[in-house]
């Protein structure tokens, strides 16, 4: 009745391939793309997170809306940035994988993405929050739950924005981050909603580099 069949076997004690859990991570960010939402003009990067284990996770943080005004995920991009020691970025083509509503599958495409955001170490606590599903541009009535970036940290030695920029040499902040980490509920659902969803910002802290000169930089 039973023969051995490797590939059942090798599955058995392997975990699910994407991230579902409040919590502190370690990985890689296999994408950073640069996103534009097409009504209201706001800017944003597109990642997909892959942790240590291999689950990926994929969110978006979007940083300045069409007025040219900052929006919450700005200082977050800031600090990941010092995190991962990188002064600055630059734009480049690379494929990512995008899901076509049409076909229900997932595609390969061409897209624009900040190379020097990718493919190296990094650190994320990440909280698993609660959504209202939408589709073209309407509320679908139904909710879901999605992990969304509170706070990148160096994934070496595990210090946050703040401190690497003030040369820390205890790394503190993130254990206080965590000891309060929590899942977020839907509290209320909007009375009205867009296609736009740059109005659902991931908060998360201020890292301070946008108000450091060039020469009060560590790296």
């Amino acid at each position: 009745m039973y023969a051995l069949d490797q590939q059942a076997a090798r599955e058995a004690d392997q975990i699910g391939s994407y991230l579902n859990e409040s919590g502190k991570y370690k990985g890689r960010l296999l994408r950073a793309e640069k996103l534009l939402s097409k009504q209201k003009g706001t800017h944003g990067v597109g990642f997909t997170f892959e942790a240590e284990d291999k689950r990926t996770t994929r969110f978006d943080v979007w940083t300045i809306n069409g007025k040219g005004e900052h929006l919450p995920g700005y200082k977050f991009i800031n600090a990941l940035l010092a995190c991962m020691k990188v002064r600055q970025v630059t734009e480049g083509r690379a494929k990512v994988d995008r899901y076509n509503w049409d076909t229900k599958q997932t595609e390969q495409v061409d897209a624009t993405v900040f190379p020097e955001l990718m493919n190296k170490p990094v650190g994320l606590v990440l909280r698993n929050t609660e959504y209202e599903k939408m589709r073209d541009g309407m509320l679908t009535g139904e909710t879901g739950w999605r992990l969304e970036p509170v706070l990148p940290f160096d994934a070496e030695h595990e210090f946050t924005s703040s401190e690497i920029l003030d040369r820390k040499t205890k790394p503190e902040k993130l254990g206080a981050v965590l000891a309060t980490l929590a899942d977020r509920p839907l509290k209320k659902r909007a009375v009205a909603a867009t296609a736009d969803h740059s109005a659902a910002q991931p908060r998360s802290g201020g890292s301070g580099f946008e108000d450091m000169d060039d020469d009060s930089i560590p790296f």
